[in-house]
């Protein structure tokens, strides 16, 4: 596993259903709430004819958790749900910018640096530093939503099996 696909994992998964694509778009609807203030479910999310967006509501806010995103297909069995589990976009280029600046700090810094003096070094520490945070609190948040993408698909699963009423 390389180190960008550890940093920011992507997974790719197709959910089978037997019902029709309008059907199965109701079927998701009803297992799903909408949107973020007023949900009362544990998943919410929005979904359209067009394409599927949904993440797990927890008691605690984290920004670093997994969110599906994904497009329903006609098959002349059903349906199927393309998709994958990952950062929320926003997150994924903020984090981007995040770690890019702290990167270029502490080159730019070494560089002006030079190896002229060990003394002046701790002066690329503070880049490095805050690289390390924002891997850290990266990898914590998505730890701490290690289950998400189990949850997510069980409720999308359910939905999909279910005739819609």
């Amino acid at each position: 596993m390389s180190f960008w696909t550890w940093l920011f994992p992507r997974t790719h998964v197709v959910f089978s259903s037997p019902l029709p694509r309008e059907q199965a778009v109701q079927a998701l609807r009803a297992a799903t709430a909408r949107g973020n203030l007023t949900a009362t479910g544990s998943v919410a999310g929005s979904v359209s004819e067009r394409g599927v967006h949904l993440y797990h509501r927890r008691v605690m806010r984290n920004s670093f958790k997994p969110h599906f995103r994904g497009a329903l297909r006609s098959t002349p069995q059903g349906c199927e749900l393309h998709g994958r589990f990952a950062l929320p976009p926003l997150v994924f280029i903020f984090m981007l910018f995040w770690l890019g600046f702290c990167v270029l700090w502490s080159v730019v810094t070494a560089t002006q640096l030079g190896g002229a003096d060990l003394m002046l070094l701790p002066a690329v520490l503070p880049g490095m530093l805050m690289c390390g945070f924002g891997i850290g609190l990266l990898r914590l948040g998505q730890h701490l939503a290690a289950d998400d993408p189990a949850i997510l698909s069980r409720v999308i699963r359910q939905a999909l099996q279910s005739p819609s009423s």
